[in-house]
């Protein structure tokens, strides 16, 4: 694995609005994606700078902090990351009703209020599909595996945080 420093790795947009980069030895490489390897709990350490070709996935190094690296180059990390990693919070949860399939299988239909709009979510078993990392940040799992985040439960009208504990039970 190879450590990249903000000294040792420079990025910029391409033509075409991917992300590229040019390394200290004068390499450059195209088209790249950033993973963070804990985006839940610490989004801007340890990101992983890789190139995928087919199937094939290049590791160029891994960024340990984003200490030291400019604003902007921070900027062009970080929107590779919000494009790789689409999990809007949710910041209520505005009705939540139970409904069956024509198979006879029950599901719940959620309408919640995420930061990027109002959004219909659906889940065959909410506590298989609900779960708390070591930071506390709940996460969902509709039936498409889109996922939703729950940063600090304290934050939710009562309502919904009522309605999320009695889930947890």
């Amino acid at each position: 694995m190879k450590i990249l420093k903000h000294d040792e790795i420079h990025f910029e947009k391409s033509p075409t609005g991917g992300l590229n980069c040019r390394l200290k030895d004068g390499t450059v490489h195209e088209h790249l994606h950033c993973v963070t390897l804990f985006p839940l709990t610490i989004p801007e350490k340890f990101i992983s700078v890789i190139k995928e070709t087919g199937p094939d996935i290049e590791e160029i190094g891994v960024i340990p902090v984003l200490d030291g690296f400019s604003d902007e180059q921070k900027q062009f990390v970080r929107r590779a990351i919000d494009e790789r990693y689409f999990v809007p919070e949710i910041m209520d949860i505005e009705k939540l009703k139970s409904k069956m399939t024509r198979r006879g299988h029950g599901f719940e239909e959620w309408k919640i209020k995420t930061d990027r709009g109002e959004k219909m979510l659906y889940l065959f078993n909410p506590k298989e599909n609900m779960s708390i990392n070591n930071a506390g940040v709940i996460i969902i799992t509709d039936i498409e595996k889109s996922r939703y985040k729950i940063s600090d439960l304290e934050k939710l009208p009562q309502k919904a945080r009522i309605i999320i504990e009695q889930l947890l039970l």
